[in-house]
């Protein structure tokens, strides 16, 4: 039944109104047990406006008149009389409290049905740039490849270098930009093997980018959303790659257990970041961005950010380091349980955010959000 409170309520109101008329000089009990009554019943469902107003005017007018009455034969005094207008304005109040909440109530229930619209919009639009943006881009590179092995004049072939190094620079911006889409939409959250995603992510990239690829075994399992981590190792990743060379160098990714968490890195054997960066992230934090200290391979300085914002979301932190080849070491540090809270053993830095920097032979980490002491132990791989 609809309007089960208000049926009920009215039985009450009904009951008590009797109980009024038949207990002179008691009408004040079975009086405020009615309005008792309608203050539960009004807060367990919602009534519409008519139902309540007409309830209240008509139980307000018969109570009032045996009131009335009572005062007017000396067996109340008239003071009693001050209930009729005082009880009728504390239910107005109340009545207009619990509308408040309810209307608070569904403009929250529409807020996040438009936000789960928005965020299938932004999966449809990542989907629908993905595939409308990446495959021109490399239909256009690999006619340009094709370009570039045919005997053509030196002054060509450079002209069409570049050509092809801005159409990579743009396929790179291309994977950024859904990047960073896949990291704010609302993913399945599920049991992740690090191992095999470590390994997929690994091969993934070893068809696009000749490196010596290596992955540390670890029986490590954590519960996220797959596709979010996914998306912050191929950032990871390709920081990595700007730093290290074809053939030469080495890429290692890593999921390294600790207390409670679990660091999911890449670190290289390239070039690794410069002293004044790594200084300046102790101040900054990983969002360079508003720093004027950069490498000449910085770039936007986005990509650690996103990753520093996934993290952290969680209950994690960014570290940056050096590897044990001297080459650069990027680790979110994940808690297996988002809720726990890690011992703090950091100092404060720049912008309110907590950081650490461990100075050891084999480079430098810097972190943000305090973290044990004894994650300072991996350090490189």
């Amino acid at each position: 039944m609809r309007h089960r409170m208000v049926v009920a309520w009215s039985i009450v109101a009904a009951v008590c109104s009797v109980l009024m008329i038949l207990l002179p000089g008691s009408e004040t009990v079975p009086y405020h047990i009615a309005w008792a009554t309608f203050a539960l019943c009004f807060g367990l469902e919602q009534w519409s406006q008519r139902a309540t107003w007409v309830g209240l005017g008509v139980f307000t007018l018969v109570t009032g008149a045996i009131i009335v009455y009572r005062a007017a034969t000396d067996v109340l005094e008239w003071q009693e009389t001050a209930e009729i207008p005082l009880m009728l304005l504390l239910m107005a109040l109340m009545i207009w409290h619990v509308r408040r909440r309810q209307q608070a109530l569904a403009d929250l229930t529409t807020s996040a049905a438009r936000e789960r619209a928005e965020s299938t919009m932004r999966e449809l639009l990542t989907l629908r740039t993905s595939h409308e943006m990446r495959s021109p881009l490399t239909i256009a590179r690999g006619y340009v490849e094709m370009m570039l092995e045919r005997i053509r004049p030196a002054q060509d072939l450079e002209d069409l270098r570049v050509v092809d190094e801005e159409l990579a620079r743009l396929t790179r911006v291309c994977e950024r930009l859904v990047r960073s889409m896949r990291l704010g939409a609302d993913l399945e959250v599920t049991e992740v093997d690090l191992d095999s995603l470590l390994g997929q992510t690994a091969e993934r990239w070893s068809a696009v980018a000749t490196r010596r690829w290596h992955v540390e075994p670890t029986a490590e399992v954590l519960t996220c959303a797959s596709e979010r981590l996914r998306a912050c190792l191929d950032t990871m990743i390709e920081n990595a790659l700007r730093y290290t060379d074809d053939d030469d160098d080495t890429v290692v990714l890593y999921a390294r257990p600790l207390k409670d968490a679990v660091a999911v890195g890449v670190a290289d054997s390239g070039r690794g970041f410069s002293s004044d960066l790594l200084r300046s992230a102790a101040t900054h934090g990983p969002d360079l961005t508003m720093d004027g200290v950069r490498d000449d391979l910085s770039q936007t300085g986005l990509g650690l950010s996103l990753v520093r914002d996934v993290a952290t979301r969680r209950g994690g932190w960014v570290q940056l380091g050096v590897s044990q080849w001297g080459g650069a070491d990027v680790a979110m540090i994940l808690p297996l349980r988002p809720e726990g809270v890690l011992a703090p053993a950091a100092v404060t830095g720049g912008h309110g955010a907590s950081t650490e920097a461990v100075a050891t032979p084999a480079g430098t980490r810097v972190g943000w959000r305090p973290r044990p002491r004894s994650s300072s132990s991996a350090t490189g791989t």
